[in-house]
């Protein structure tokens, strides 16, 4: 037993001797030291009963007495309590908790304690071994979880996942670049073969447990096909499960799979479409406006205008309307294409009108009415306006094919100059064009080079040696490229042979202010001419008129 006296108080903490209760011992004293509660529980927390619980009333009237009583008296301040258990099982008997009190002198809870409670509520299975030992060592708890039941899992439904970007990809620009606000990035589009879609199969669910060990039933996943009315898309030979693209196109979503559309349809294109890229073809109900970009690897239709904008298709393009720049095309080399509307295309281009445009065709180009002040370039034929229609002029420009120009009018009354070119393949032409400027500007660059080591070569020391060692290797590389160019040169020229049988055929006029080139030869005309047709001669162009 352990005593504490306050000195001089009369006061002595001990047990009862059956150790339950905490009692407090009070002797009148001649030099009296006045007690309060905070006196009398400091007394008790020095005596080591602090966790015993304590009985307010008997502390206030031990003070009480204290001071008045002539005579010794002994009065209980507190007892022993046990700590204090309860478990709580949900009705669903998927989870229990435990409130437990905290001990105060008396018997803390153990874990052993804790599971007797729970198996007493039928808990067999779920025990949360370390929420248990947590609940133990703090010694207290309100409605703890120490067991839960196992949920059942549903299975899962047939997953149809999505394997193309939706929306458009946009690119990233470093902080020097600078943003082109009609560039919003490509559409989402496929070639084909192009992975689109996985199919996950339907799961089994997997049934649960409550804590009294009885088992909880579920549902298995509702197993799905392939929808139906899926088009343009193939299951994948090895994978039933994953759907590739039939064809280039666009992808659409659809219940239960997705579809490639192989075209693009769009009300117009312009700033609120912005540029568009795709693979496969597009269709423009209406115009392409000024400074829009069209590139498709298929085909491409306009219904209205091109207007000084650019198309460029990997098949045929097809503008109902006309295609116009806004600026006079100039056929001045090193000139920029400011202003000029530009179409190009793999296959076919069939146009209205084309005013200040150039216009590039891997086959044949077909043109309504009209072209004026612009270049265009056939590796088949070029043909403008309708064989003995009144419309089907070309004034101004160049006009350049393989095989054949066939136009009503060439030229105009006001002698506009125009070309009309063919008898040689335009891209080997164009080729060998740009050939022989590059070896222009590299012989350019060789002689100045070499003007200026033959100078420090006659005035040692006017150049540094490591300056002039670089020049050296600068010149044996050019010489090397200069080399290879002539080279290059040769072969094309080689490679250009004049069709014989291309021509020019004109239905009614040709003005004054018109050149015929059939390969390296040319025939300016000084006279107006009606209906003739030019060939190639043994002395050069040749014509007959009607």
């Amino acid at each position: 037993m352990v005593n504490s006296e306050l000195e001089g108080s009369g006061l002595q903490i001990q047990l009862s001797p059956e150790g339950d209760k905490l009692l407090g011992a009070f002797t009148p004293t001649v030099q009296k030291v006045q007690l309060d509660a905070a006196a009398l529980r400091q007394a008790v927390a020095l005596a080591g009963y602090g966790e015993f619980f304590l009985l307010e009333d008997s502390i206030t009237e031990f003070v009480r007495r204290s001071e008045v009583s002539p005579i010794a008296f002994t009065l209980q301040l507190g007892e022993r309590r046990d700590a204090t258990l309860s478990v709580s099982v949900s009705d669903d008997h998927m989870s229990a908790t435990v409130s437990i009190s905290a001990a105060q002198g008396g018997r803390q809870i153990a874990r052993e304690d804790i599971l007797k409670a729970l198996a007493d509520q039928g808990v067999v299975v779920g025990l949360l071994d370390a929420e248990i030992d947590a609940a133990v060592a703090a010694g207290k708890a309100k409605r703890h979880q120490v067991a839960a039941g196992i949920q059942p899992i549903p299975g899962e439904d047939t997953q149809f996942v999505s394997l193309v970007r939706e929306g458009r990809e946009v690119t990233e620009l470093s902080e020097k670049e600078t943003a082109d606000y009609r560039d919003r990035g490509d559409l989402s589009s496929v070639s084909l073969g192009a992975p689109l879609m996985r199919r996950t199969p339907a799961t089994k669910g997997i049934p649960g447990m409550n804590l009294l060990g009885v088992e909880l039933s579920t549902t298995d996943g509702v197993d799905s096909p392939w929808a139906d009315n899926l088009s343009n898309v193939a299951c994948d030979i090895n994978d039933p499960d994953l759907l590739i693209a039939g064809c280039a196109g666009f992808p659409v979503l659809v219940p239960g799979g997705i579809s490639v559309d192989p075209v693009l349809r769009l009300k117009r294109v312009d700033l609120s479409t912005g540029h568009i890229r795709v693979q496969g073809s597009v269709e423009v109900e209406g115009d392409v406006t000024e400074g829009m970009l069209v590139t498709a690897t298929e085909s491409i239709t306009v219904g209205g205008l091109v207007e000084a904008a650019r198309l460029e298709a990997g098949g045929d393009i097809e503008v109902k309307g006309g295609v116009i720049g806004h600026s006079k095309l100039s056929l001045a080399k090193n000139e920029g294409l400011a202003g000029a509307a530009q179409v190009k295309a793999g296959g076919r281009v069939s146009v209205q009108f084309a005013e200040n445009a150039v216009i590039n065709a891997g086959t044949e180009i077909a043109v309504q009415q009209l072209v004026m002040q612009s270049e265009l370039t056939s590796a088949g034929c070029i043909s403008v306006g309708e064989p003995g229609g009144r419309k089907g002029h070309i004034i101004g420009g160049l006009c350049r094919a393989a095989a054949l120009v066939h136009a009503v009018v060439i030229g105009s009354h006001a002698g506009v100059p125009t070309v009309v070119e063919v008898g040689v393949d335009p891209a080997l032409n164009q080729k060998l064009s740009f050939v022989k400027d590059t070896l222009e500007e590299k012989n350019g660059r060789l002689d100045e080079l070499a003007k200026t080591l033959a100078y420090v070569r006659e005035n040692p020391g006017s150049m540094e040696p490591g300056l002039f060692q670089l020049k050296e290797k600068v010149f044996a590389k050019l010489q090397g490229e200069v080399t290879e160019l002539t080279g290059e040169k040769k072969r094309l020229q080689k490679r250009m042979e004049i069709n014989a049988q291309a021509r020019v055929e004109v239905e009614r006029d040709v003005f004054l202010g018109v050149q015929v080139r059939i390969g390296s030869a040319a025939l300016q005309i000084e006279d107006d001419l009606l209906a003739p047709t030019f060939t190639l001669g043994e002395e050069g162009v040749e014509y007959i008129c009607k």
